[in-house]
């Protein structure tokens, strides 16, 4: 029997042009609206984008900022087979209302809603948030691409 690993590098599941640094202000419904119309792109052909934001955003009302300003909105679809995700460098951030902490990164990651992609699911989600720590954050904002941002992940994985 071969064993399929549950690890996922986030270095896979992430591409450069899939980064985006946010100049402006903006509010947690403004990012998640600007990923979600982002990340569509790349699953359009499974579902609409008003599917995949009511997705999101029925998930969403579930999700916490992390103490740290990282913030992880994701949704499980059935229509999909692989990971998606998009990654916001928020320069100003906005401050979250339900923990009063200012978000500066923002990752929206899709997942398969099928059994094997449960464990990998949540590895994902452990790691992002154990990578992006207050440091790697602000780290993050001094960066001007995507393949930067890319590199730095690369070399904490």
């Amino acid at each position: 029997m071969i064993e399929q690993s549950d690890k996922v590098s986030l270095s896979s599941i992430l591409r450069p042009e899939d980064v985006f640094f946010v100049e402006e202000e903006s509010e947690k419904e403004q990012i998640i609206r600007f990923l979600s119309a982002k990340i569509h792109k790349q699953v359009e052909k499974e579902f609409t984008a008003k599917y995949l934001l009511d997705r999101i955003f029925e998930v969403e009302k579930l999700n916490n900022v992390l103490e740290t300003g990282f913030y992880i909105p994701h949704a499980k679809l059935a229509e999909i087979d692989n990971f998606h995700s998009a990654l916001a460098i928020l320069k100003k951030g906005f401050l979250d209302p339900n923990t009063n902490t200012t978000v500066k990164a923002c990752f929206l990651l899709l997942t398969p809603n099928k059994p094997s992609f449960f464990q990998k699911h949540l590895n994902v989600l452990a790691k992002l948030s154990g990578l992006f720590q207050t440091d790697f954050i602000n780290s993050l904002m001094a960066m001007k691409s995507g393949q930067e941002v890319m590199d730095a992940i690369k070399t904490s994985e």
